[in-house]
């Protein structure tokens, strides 16, 4: 027997990957997943697409009612599910007027980059996007803005030049506005960096829009926003601006960092896993210039630097003494 799946299942699907991604629920098994389900049927790529213009839509509806209804009284039924099923219900509904004529002003597309993998992209403006290891961003223009959500992982923009449409990355609760200029935006644990290559940005955090707290980010600047912490702007090298970059060529550089904040780095684009033992050494400085993936030359170089041994096992290499 034949199973038939309806557009109406497809759509109900995608507004829930949508949300889900919204959310910042997607691990590495959830966004294979999500692959799969995009590459099974044409369908789902179209209706995740339409899913998520809407959905950028009815973000703005909400932050515009917010304050209604927030203070409005809320019955005991009003729980987080049933705002997930309303909000999965005015998908599908919003998908369904967008089938019979009633579309969305974006241009949305997704794009993601597996562990180890870099991608470049052309937007439709011209402009350019070198993607980092494990990360997803989400591409949004309208007639007066081109908006960009980098939902995970990290990017590097080089801008073309639009005064009548402005160039917007959010990042979490930050923003970045350009006009044409280049910079990197990196999603950490810890918060957000945005590094200025070119020209001058404007970032701000959400919470901080309407008290005007904007910081102007120039050539060689950096601006670090942790999480309940004031934005701070820092000045930059050419050196470590080349150094921090030099995954857009598909390698990276070390310069005098801690060995295990490389080990990390490496660990990024690796599915095999460098480790180290001895905390004491996981501190020194450590040089070097590998490429992308090299997870075995990085730790063999590491141990001749530091008189260790490699012991590789399970796709663990293993720094001992």
């Amino acid at each position: 027997m034949n199973t038939v799946i309806g557009k109406d299942d497809i759509d109900d699907s995608a507004a829930r990957w949508v949300m889900r991604m919204d959310r910042g629920e997607i691990g590495e098994a959830e966004q294979r997943e999500l692959d799969a389900w995009l590459a099974a049927d044409s369908r789902h790529r179209g209706a995740f697409i339409r899913a998520q213009a809407i959905w950028c839509d009815m973000d703005r509806v909400a932050a515009l009612g917010a304050g209604e209804l927030m203070s409005a009284p809320r019955p005991r039924w009003f729980t987080d599910s049933f705002r997930r099923a309303a909000a999965i219900a005015a998908c599908v509904l919003a998908l369904t007027l967008a089938s019979v004529g009633v579309s969305s002003r974006y241009l949305a597309g997704r794009e993601s980059t597996d562990r180890g993998e870099t991608r470049r992209l052309l937007l439709d403006d011209g402009s350019a996007v070198a993607l980092n290891t494990q990360s997803v961003l989400q591409v949004k223009f309208d007639d007066d803005e081109r908006h960009i959500v980098l939902r995970r992982g990290e990017a590097s923009f080089q801008v073309a030049h639009d005064e009548q449409r402005p160039f917007v990355v959010r990042a979490g609760d930050v923003f970045v506005r350009a006009v044409g200029t280049a910079f990197n935006v990196r999603m950490k644990p810890e918060g957000v960096e945005v590094t200025v290559t070119e020209g001058v940005v404007e970032v701000t955090r959400a919470a901080d829009a309407d008290k005007g707290a904007i910081h102007r980010v120039h050539h060689n600047e950096e601006v670090i926003a942790q999480a309940a912490q004031p934005i701070e702007v820092e000045p930059l090298s050419d050196e470590v601006i080349a150094q921090r970059l030099a995954w857009r060529e598909g390698r990276l550089v070390f310069d005098g960092e801690r060995l295990a904040a490389a080990i990390a780095e490496v660990n990024r684009y690796s599915s095999v896993t460098v480790v180290i033992d001895d905390a004491e050494l996981a501190q020194k400085a450590f040089v070097g210039n590998f490429k992308i993936g090299d997870a075995r030359g990085f730790a063999h170089a590491a141990a001749v630097a530091f008189n260790m041994r490699v012991i590789e096992q399970d796709k663990t290499l293993r720094l001992t003494q």
